[in-house]
């Protein structure tokens, strides 16, 4: 393989990875969203009483979540086709997540520590998915 022939297998590999670790974290949520509409879980962690807060999030919250979660699933699934479009779909899931993020959290960007490193996984997964889709060198 020529050094012309597009991006190294083992960088997709790690694009590839890293953009499914944001997607661990959003089934996560959704698992914790549709237990505590339905009734089948009703989710703590430690003192905090997270299936409260999910039944008592605004409409908008939820449906950003939903929005951002597909987003990205589509941009990962481009991401794994090679697709030039990939770039687009998971900075649209990004951006959702930031605004959800911001919402929940009432811009205090601090209270919401976890979240933000999931956003910043999201922008290096990004970069790095930009430079698979268009065949550039990383290094």
């Amino acid at each position: 393989m020529s050094d012309s022939s597009g991006t190294a297998l083992p960088i997709r590999l790690i694009a590839i990875g890293l953009a499914t670790l944001p997607l661990l974290y959003m089934m996560l949520w959704s698992v914790m969203i549709i237990g505590s509409f339905t009734g089948l879980w009703h989710p703590r962690l430690g003192d905090l009483d997270v299936g409260r807060a999910i039944l008592r999030a605004a409409p908008i919250e939820i449906i950003g979540f939903g929005a951002m979660s597909l987003f990205w699933l589509v941009g990962v699934n481009l991401l794994v086709r090679n697709h030039r479009a990939t770039v687009f779909a998971l900075s649209a899931g990004s951006l959702v997540h930031i605004a959800v993020w911001l919402k929940i959290t009432d811009g205090q960007y601090y209270a919401g520590q976890f979240g933000l490193v999931i956003i910043l996984l999201e922008m290096l997964a990004i970069t790095l998915a930009h430079y698979i889709t268009r065949g550039r060198r990383v290094i």
